[in-house]
């Protein structure tokens, strides 16, 4: 049993502690009254009055124009017609017709998309997830980028008396230091990287790899052997293993792997973790509608060579 936990948004939990999340949303209150919300703060009027529109178009079928919609909420005409030139601008909202009555456009419905595709990947990565937690013994996740940070989609713990809890919707920020985010910037062009990245690179642990010309050539080691490492880059006393997961279009949109602690890590299981790793990212890419041709190679390329040595060894 490891004497100090290791620090993390994902910290180390005992089996018996059981943690429920708070609903943060706010409260409701009086229409055009600033509310609270749940850290204390009070809600920008301007944005609760966007959403009071947003809301309300969402709730009918049929178009209304500046004045019905500014009687309807019991807001100021003037208030309406910023709103709605605004979110026409952006092009959430569209006029119907010659009288110009305004409704939500389409694109709520691809932004709503977006959010389902999320969830979907998450529901059908779930089994083989937990497939790989029982393999392995270790904590699973499932990681996408969001922004310039990555975010834990799901994680499954181990049925253990200590194991890794990563809280889904965590974000972690040095994209360069975790071996999931890693698994996904090695699948993007040159380009994307280099916007996704810092111009100098933060190192969180002695191993954070903070030379960019390094990062790039282990990326490069990435898109050969399908394989992502985490050495206590990200906090010193973890490690990690990833492997991409690709979609219908062969295009990276996850990460999925496992995270341990050094001190329970045993060089001698590397290889059977690297195996199982790639294959439970093989079959969640097969879920979303991937056929597999990356790694079918990577995977046959393993059988064909020896280990070359221990990924995870001190850097």
């Amino acid at each position: 049993m490891p004497s100090k936990r290791p620090r993390r948004s994902a910290a180390t939990n005992h089996r018996d502690r059981q943690v429920s999340p708070q609903d943060s949303r706010p409260t409701g209150a009086d229409r055009g009254q600033p509310s609270a919300s749940s850290n204390g703060t009070a809600a920008v009027p301007a944005v609760a009055r966007a959403l009071d529109v947003i809301e309300f178009l969402a709730d009918h079928t049929r178009s209304f124009g500046i004045n019905e919609l500014a009687r309807e909420l019991e807001i100021p005409v003037n208030s309406a017609f910023r709103i709605l030139k605004c979110l026409e601008s952006r092009g959430y909202v569209e006029t119907e017709g010659t009288a110009g009555g305004y409704q939500l456009s389409t694109r709520f419905f691809s932004l709503g998309m977006r959010l389902y595709t999320r969830f979907d990947l998450r529901r059908r990565a779930r089994p083989y997830m937990e497939t790989l937690c029982q393999q392995t013994g270790e904590s699973t996740q499932l990681y996408q980028l969001d922004g310039k940070a990555a975010i834990v989609l799901d994680c499954v713990t181990p049925e253990s008396a200590w194991f890794l809890q990563f809280v889904p919707g965590t974000r972690m920020e040095l994209l360069h230091a975790a071996a999931n985010s890693k698994a996904i910037l090695a699948f993007l062009d040159d380009d994307s990287v280099c916007r996704l990245l810092p111009k100098t690179l933060p190192t969180a642990t002695p191993n954070t790899i903070a030379e960019r010309d390094r990062l790039m050539a282990e990326l490069a080691e990435i898109r050969r052997s399908g394989l992502a490492y985490d050495h206590e880059e990200y906090v010193v006393g973890v490690y990690c293993v990833g492997a991409p997961v690709f979609d219908v279009y062969d295009q990276v949109v996850a990460a999925v792997g496992l995270s341990g602690l050094v001190s329970r890590f045993r060089p001698e299981d590397l290889s059977r973790i690297e195996q199982q790793v790639l294959e439970c990212a093989r079959q969640i890419s097969l879920a979303i509608g991937n056929n597999g041709p990356r790694f079918t190679a990577w995977l046959g390329e393993r059988t064909r060579r020896k280990p070359r040595g221990n990924k995870l060894a001190n850097r």
